[in-house]
C-alpha cells in the first residue's frame, strides 16, 4: 500500500547554490517522478537538495497510455531543457522515463549525472522485461533501492553492485500545520488504511475484518476505479469509508488523528511508504507480518497475516487498546531510523556534492 490518495503538486525549488549551516555546495538537481504524488521523494527533498517535480496526468483508458507517456516525456524534457541540472533523479518505474533521461544525455548533456531512485517494481514484470532496462541502470550513476531484500533481487537480475545503493525512506519533518490539522469526524474509534488499490493489497480481507469488527471504522484513502479488475468494491460495510483520492493536508489531518495506521501487502520485500508516515506522526501501527517489516518497524506495531480477516480485526483492535506504549514505541523508533537515514544517505551525499 502506498499513500496514493494525494493530488498533484510540484515542491518549490530547492537548489543550493551557497553552503548552508555549514553543509557543502551540492549540484544542481532535478528530481522526476511520473506520478501525482509520491510522499518518499518529498520527505527526502529538503535533505537532499533536489527541485521535485511530480507528472501526475492519468488517462483513464490503459490503451490511451502511450499518449500519457508522451505528453509525460514532452512536459520532462522542457523541465530538463529549462533547468539543464547536473543531477537528474529518476523515480523508477517507469521505463519510458529512463529512456527519455538516456535520450536527454545524449543529445543535450552527456555529462550528466543520472541517479535512479527504484521502486521494487522496478524489478518486476512489466517493467523488468522492457528492452535494455538493465543496461541502462547499469549506465546510471547510481541506483537506489529502497530495502535490502530489493538489493539482493536488483543483483541477481544483472544490477551492478557497485552501483546500488540502500535508502530506506525517510521520516518526515511535521511542521505546525499538519501536526495542528483540520478535524477529521468518522467517530471513535477509527483507523486509516492508505490504499493503491494493487493487486498486493489483501482488499477482500479488509472488508470481511471490517465486517468482524464492527465497533471500528475503517477508512480507505486512495482512487478507487484502480480498482477495477483487481479488486471487488460492490458489498462495502456500513463501518467502511471509502474516503477516495484527498490532498496533502487532508491526509495530514487523517495520519494525525487517526487511532491507528493500517499498512498491508500480500508481498515479502515491500517497504510500506505508509509505515514511514505512521511514525513520522508517532501513530501505532498495524502491519503484515513479513520479515522485512519486522525488520524495518520493529517497535510500535502490531503484526498480523494479511490473508487472516480475523487477525487484522484484532490486530486493530489491539493497536487500539494498546495506543499509549504503541505510541511510545514509534517515537523511539524514529529516532533510530532517522540516525540510520543519514549514515545510509552519505555515499549519495558525496556524489551530490561539488568537486
Amino acid at each position: 500500500m502506498t499513500n496514493s490518495g494525494l493530488r498533484q503538486g510540484n515542491s518549490p525549488a530547492t537548489y543550493q547554490a551557497t553552503p548552508v549551516q555549514g553543509r557543502p555546495v551540492l549540484k544542481r538537481q532535478l528530481y522526476i517522478a511520473w506520478v501525482p504524488f509520491q510522499r518518499r521523494a518529498v520527505a527526502m527533498e529538503a535533505e537532499l537538495g533536489y527541485e521535485l517535480h511530480h507528472i501526475g496526468l492519468s488517462l483513464k483508458q490503459r490503451s490511451l497510455r502511450p499518449l500519457e507517456y508522451v505528453i509525460k516525456a514532452w512536459q520532462t524534457m522542457v523541465l530538463l531543457l529549462r533547468h539543464r541540472p547536473e543531477v537528474l533523479w529518476i523515480q523508477m518505474p517507469p521505463a519510458p522515463l529512463l529512456y527519455l533521461a538516456f535520450f536527454y544525455k545524449q543529445l543535450f548533456q552527456q555529462e550528466l549525472t543520472i541517479i535512479a531512485d527504484c521502486h521494487n517494481a522496478t524489478f518486476r514484470r512489466p517493467w523488468i522485461q522492457f528492452p535494455r532496462v538493465v543496461s541502462l541502470l547499469n549506465r546510471c550513476q547510481s541506483i537506489v533501492v529502497h530495502n535490502p531484500d530489493v538489493e539482493d533481487q536488483a543483483i541477481g537480475l544483472g544490477m551492478d553492485a557497485s552501483l546500488l545503493v540502500v535508502l530506506r525512506d525517510r521520516t518526515l519533518t511535521i511542521d505546525a500545520e499538519s501536526a495542528s490539522p483540520e478535524p477529521v469526524s468518522y467517530g471513535t474509534p477509527w483507523v486509516l488504511v492508505p490504499c493503491s488499490f494493487n493487486s498486493d493489497e489483501p482488499i477482500a480481507e479488509l472488508l470481511q475484518a471490517a465486517r468482524l469488527a464492527p465497533e471500528i471504522t475503517f477508512v480507505l484513502t486512495g482512487n478507487v476505479s484502480r480498482a477495477q479488475g483487481r479488486h471487488c468494491l460492490d458489498e462495502v460495510p456500513q463501518n467502511l469509508k471509502l474516503a477516495g483520492f484527498v490532498s496533502e493536508s487532508r491526509f495530514n489531518a487523517l495520519l494525525a488523528q487517526a487511532d491507528a495506521i493500517v499498512g498491508l501487502t500480500k508481498l515479502d520485500g515491500i517497504q510500506l511508504s505508509v509505515a514511514n508516515e505512521a511514525l513520522s506522526y508517532g501513530q501505532p501501527m498495524v502491519l503484515s507480518n513479513t520479515k522485512l517489516l519486522q525488520s524495518f518497524f520493529p517497535k510500535g506495531a502490531v503484526y498480523v497475516d494479511p490473508l487472516d480477516p480475523e487477525a487484522i480485526a484484532l490486530g486493530c483492535r489491539r493497536a487500539i487498546e494498546f495506543s499509549a506504549p504503541l505510541r511510545q514505541s514509534v517515537v523511539e523508533l524514529k529516532r533510530d531510523v532517522d540516525a540510520q537515514w543519514r549514515q545510509q544517505a552519505e555515499p549519495i551525499r558525496l556524489l551530490l556534492t561539488q568537486s
